[in-house]
């Protein structure tokens, strides 16, 4: 309805203009009494494009999906030690509008899908455990079939009901493998925020340097092993065959998407940048974007990728690690293949797991829930669990000992603290960690259901 929408964006046009000239005045009146130094310019002229795509359509057949969703669901079913299940598929078409007065004009269309599968149970000690799985594409023709997704729930399973009887450890200081997807999800908490371009807000008192999240102090310091280099580029659509969640063609702004080197040899040289400049930098590179539901356009990454030019094959890593945990004289190292995260679809206990970890203070990082004890003697592996990582910042990044040349692929749609943030791609390598502290967490827990549940029962489903 074209008159419903003017409508709607006049009224829209006129409060976020009163919103703005009240703000501004504030702004202004604040300014007067303070002294600002190299303060930057608010916003940073930029060509007018016109880019007009077909809109998104979504093909999708409910009727059938929901028999798929109750078929995976219902799987579950004959694993009695499960306490709590969850099968949630996620999807939409999306059609993007802008317009501004500088005579930008950009209409864009995507579909974009994920499926998640949680499970929890319960050791005897009253310690909650849990597992997922996700699946993403652009359609659900990009999903695998259901009976792959159904061995997957019995393999996830079987691990849970493997670490209800694994051990803990009460300390660890010494080399750790961040394998898989924790790599990438390693330099999603180190780095993601802080190479996205910003500034404090005018007012801002004096705070402490976080590190991760003002990396632009350290432009031109090195920050990774000098073999390393990072880019974001969010014009890549897959990698490896994997859809990739931080693709797009232009940002929420109206500008086109342009990969920005990030690191190079080790040292920062680069940030994804918005329409706001910095100190250092003017002028966006395509990377404004609004999280999902809305919210003010902010400097995000698209599609970080890591990479190492002496890179090893991932298969000999594991053998590094054992030799570097034998010339510390250690008995047993790690190995991690997971992490928990604030993803949209994460479990219930990885969500509050994560945020009891941030809020200890010890590690940016969430918890390790894949993680293997590797013994030296042998190079066997026992999985553990009830384990947190000591601290871990950015200076971290640079004991980097070792990495492979083959990357995972770790696509993010996660909340914090502050509400929502826009979808976004890690691909980077494993890598082996010089030193990391690995910690017992010390937490108690409620005891297990004093009945058994339904099913473990033989009640009726």
């Amino acid at each position: 309805d074209y008159t419903a929408l003017r409508q709607a964006i006049w009224w829209a046009t006129d409060a976020d203009y009163k919103g703005a000239v009240e703000t501004l005045t504030r702004k202004r009146a604040y300014m007067e009494d303070k002294t600002f130094e190299d303060r930057p310019h608010d916003f940073a002229k930029q060509e007018p494009v016109e880019h007009i795509e077909p809109g998104a359509e979504l093909a999708f057949d409910g009727d059938a999906w929901k028999k798929n969703l109750e078929r995976l669901s219902g799987h579950f079913k004959q694993y009695p030690v499960i306490q709590d299940s969850n099968v949630e598929l996620m999807l939409g078409a999306g059609n993007g509008f802008i317009a501004n007065s500088e005579g930008t004009r950009v209409r864009t269309g995507d579909t974009g899908l994920l499926l998640t599968i949680n499970a929890e149970v319960q050791a005897d000690d009253g310690m909650r455990l849990s597992d997922s799985r996700s699946y993403t594409g652009e359609t659900v023709g990009d999903l695998p079939p259901i009976d792959d997704m159904l061995k997957d729930i019995d393999d996830m399973v079987a691990g849970l009901t493997a670490l209800m009887t694994a051990p803990s450890i009460d300390s660890y200081t010494g080399p750790v493998l961040f394998d898989g997807l924790a790599s990438a999800q390693l330099f999603r908490q180190m780095l993601a925020t802080g190479v996205a371009g910003s500034v404090d807000p005018v007012g801002t008192e004096r705070r402490s340097f976080e590190g991760a999240e003002s990396l632009e102090k350290q432009v031109g310091q090195r920050i990774l092993p000098r073999s390393f280099s990072a880019y974001d580029d969010p014009t890549v659509a897959v990698f490896d065959g994997t859809p990739l969640f931080g693709h797009y063609r232009f940002d929420d702004e109206g500008v086109k998407a342009e990969r920005v080197q990030i690191v190079s040899e080790g040292v920062l040289e680069g940030m994804a940048m918005s329409r706001v400049p910095t100190k250092k930098f003017t002028g966006s590179n395509g990377h404004g974007r609004r999280p999902p539901g809305g919210g003010s356009t902010a400097a995000c990454i698209g599609c970080l990728f890591i990479e190492d030019a002496e890179g090893t094959a991932n298969d000999e890593l594991k053998k590094e690690l054992i030799k570097a945990a034998k010339e510390e004289g250690l008995e047993f190292a790690f190995r991690v293949e997971a992490v928990r995260a604030p993803t949209v679809g994460a479990s219930r206990a990885d969500i509050m797991a994560f945020f009891m970890a941030m809020q200890s203070g010890r590690s940016g990082l969430g918890d390790p829930i894949h993680v293997y004890r590797v013994k030296v003697a042998d190079g066997s592996e026992e999985r553990v669990r009830g384990v947190e990582f000591g601290e871990i910042t950015v200076r971290t990044l640079k004991r980097i000992l070792a990495a492979g040349n083959k990357p995972s692929v770790y696509n993010y749609v996660g909340f914090g603290f502050g509400g929502a943030t826009p979808a976004s791609t890690i691909v980077a390598p494993p890598v082996l960690m010089e030193e990391v502290e690995v910690h017992k967490i010390e937490q108690e827990h409620e005891k297990p259901p004093l009945l058994l549940a339904p099913l473990a029962r033989g009640a009726k489903s």
